[in-house]
C-alpha cells in the first residue's frame, strides 16, 4: 500500500489528527502530509502513506489554491474567527469597485509578515508558544507570489474570494492586509483549499470513504508529475536499486535528453519508478567529459 491519499479534510480538527485517523484507518506502516491546513480549514489535504512519505519533501512547491470569506469590521488575535476579538469599526462605505481596487495591491510578488499565531520558529520556540503567553516577537518579512485573486461575492461585512498563491502563503494575513487597506480592519471566517500540490479538490476523498474502504491512493508517481522522467534497462535500474549513481559512461548507450542544472527528475525502469535524481549539468552529451562523471545524483530509491 503506497501511493497518496488526497483527503478532504473536515473542520474542526488537525492536519496531523486526520493523518493519524487515515493511518490507523489503513493500518499504514507512515504516513505523513504535505503542507497544514488550520483546524478551521477544509480541503484538499495530499497524505502520503508508506513509501510514498520518501516523495515528500520533492512534491510540487508550485501553487496552491483556496476559496475563502473574510469578515470585514472586527479583528481577532489569530486573524481567523477562533481567536479573540481585538477590535471593531463600522465598515463604512464600501463597494464592489473599492474591493477590486484593494484586490488589486495584492496580486504578483507581495511581502507578509507571519502571524504569532503560527507554526514558525523564533529561537527555537513556535510562534504560536509566544502568543499564547501574551508575547509579540519580530518576525521577519517573507515575499510570497498571488498568481490569481478574484471577488466572489460581496454581501457586507462578509467577503468571498478565492486566491491562487505560492506555498508559504497566509491566507489570514492576506485578508487581514486587505481589511486593513480597506480602513477597517477584519479576519478569515472560512478556508477551503481546492488545488495543491497537483491534486485538485475532485480527486479529494473523505474519512468516510476511507473507513468504508471506497478511498484509492493515487500512484507514487502521480505526486511528481511535474518533473521529466528517463528510462534505463533493467541491468541500470539494478545498479540504481544498490545505490550506484548514474555516471556519464552507463547513460552513453541511452538518448538521453538535455536538462538544466539542478533539475529534479524521475527514473524508470519501464513504467515501475526507481529514482528521483538531481541533474548535475546541463547536458549529458559526449563533449570532454569524463566517463566517470555523475550525471545524475540520487536523492531517493525505491525498491
Amino acid at each position: 500500500m503506497n501511493g497518496v491519499l488526497v483527503l478532504d479534510k473536515p473542520k474542526g480538527i488537525t492536519s496531523q489528527a486526520a493523518v493519524n485517523a487515515v493511518n490507523r484507518i489503513l493500518g499504514a506502516r507512515r504516513a505523513g502530509h504535505t503542507g497544514t491546513l488550520d483546524p478551521f480549514a477544509t480541503g484538499v489535504l495530499p497524505i502520503c502513506v508508506n513509501n510514498a512519505t520518501k516523495l515528500i519533501p520533492f512534491m510540487d512547491s508550485g501553487h496552491k489554491k483556496y476559496e475563502a470569506m473574510m469578515r470585514l469590521g472586527i479583528k481577532t488575535d489569530t486573524l481567523d474567527l477562533t481567536g479573540r476579538v481585538m477590535e471593531e469599526k463600522d465598515i463604512g462605505i464600501i463597494n464592489n469597485s473599492g474591493l477590486l481596487d484593494a484586490f488589486s495591491k495584492f496580486r504578483g510578488k507581495i511581502t507578509q509578515v507571519p502571524p504569532m499565531y503560527s507554526a514558525l520558529k523564533k529561537d527555537g520556540v513556535r510562534l504560536y508558544e509566544y502568543a499564547r503567553r501574551g508575547m509579540e516577537v519580530e518576525r521577519a518579512e517573507r515575499a510570497v507570489l498571488i498568481n490569481e485573486l478574484e471577488l466572489l461575492d460581496f454581501n457586507p461585512p462578509f467577503v468571498r474570494f478565492m486566491v491562487k498563491c505560492s506555498r508559504g502563503t497566509y491566507i489570514r494575513v492576506l485578508a487581514s492586509d486587505i481589511a486593513d487597506e480597506l480602513g477597517c480592519g477584519g479576519h478569515l471566517t472560512e478556508l477551503r483549499r481546492i488545488e495543491s500540490d497537483g491534486f485538485s479538490i475532485n480527486d479529494a476523498v473523505t474519512i468516510k470513504d476511507v473507513q468504508n474502504g471506497s478511498a484509492v491512493l493515487a500512484p507514487l508517481d502521480h505526486a511528481l508529475s511535474h518533473m521529466k522522467r528517463i528510462h534505463v534497462d533493467r541491468d541500470l535500474a539494478s545498479e540504481i536499486r544498490e545505490g550506484k549513481q548514474l555516471r556519464k559512461y552507463s547513460l552513453d548507450r541511452l538518448n538521453i535528453p538535455r536538462f538544466d542544472a539542478g533539475e529534479r527528475v524521475m527514473v524508470y525502469e519501464g513504467e515501475t519508478l526507481v529514482a528521483v535524481t538531481e541533474a548535475m549539468m546541463g547536458s549529458v552529451e559526449t563533449g570532454d567529459l569524463g566517463g566517470g562523471v555523475i550525471v545524475f545524483k540520487l536523492l531517493r530509491v525505491f525498491n
